[in-house]
């Protein structure tokens, strides 16, 4: 119990250093606590963060293949790693990444969307339609799923679904189905007025 407590007290301490931009400092506190905790995936999660934010991916990386190898259960950790991976324009291994978290957490909706980047990415549209449909099923109503769906089926010339992807974005979000239709050079007929 005087573990956990003091832990949480060394993390307030680090919180605190944080809000006054002393990211060494918040560093420093976070060490001693893995040093006392080295498990505590937590600590190595928010170390992560903090290398990422400084600029220094390849750490960030390395933190959290640290933090899935500890806890190769946690979804939101397989997916910071993909995000970093495909950052960092290893889309290979960030679709490695995406595919364990969704294995993990089947809903984890912007692994789906990262894994169909990636894939676009290494010019696999057509793979990407599979889990851009699973990302727009779980998010019916945030634009980006359908956005790249329509982008994936005009560049795959299924301009029928391209056309039927951006009629469904219309509904909810004019100003970026008028991006697409600029884009695509098809027209929905949407009212440029009321979108900008």
């Amino acid at each position: 119990m005087m573990q956990w407590l003091r832990a949480w007290y060394l993390t307030q301490i680090a919180t605190l250093a944080l809000l006054f931009k002393q990211r060494d400092v918040a560093l420093a506190y976070y060490n001693k606590i893995l040093a006392e905790q080295p498990e505590n995936t937590l600590t190595m999660s928010r170390i992560a963060f903090l290398h990422n934010e400084a600029g220094d991916r390849a750490r960030a990386i390395a933190d959290f293949e640290r933090v899935v190898a500890v806890n190769p259960k946690d979804a939101n950790s397989w997916f910071n790693l993909g995000y970093l991976r495909q950052e960092a324009l290893d889309h290979t291994a960030a679709i490695e990444a995406f595919e364990r978290a969704v294995t993990l957490n089947d809903a984890h909706d912007r692994a789906w969307y990262g894994k169909a980047l990636s894939l676009i990415a290494l010019g696999q549209q057509a793979d990407a339609i599979a889990p851009l449909k699973k990302n727009v099923t779980l998010q019916p109503m945030s634009p980006f799923g359908h956005m790249e769906l329509a982008r994936v089926y005009f560049k795959l010339g299924d301009l029928e679904r391209c056309e039927k992807r951006m009629h469904r974005l219309k509904g909810f979000d004019p100003k970026n189905a008028a991006v697409l239709e600029d884009e695509t050079g098809i027209r929905i007929g949407i009212d440029r007025w009321w979108v900008k």
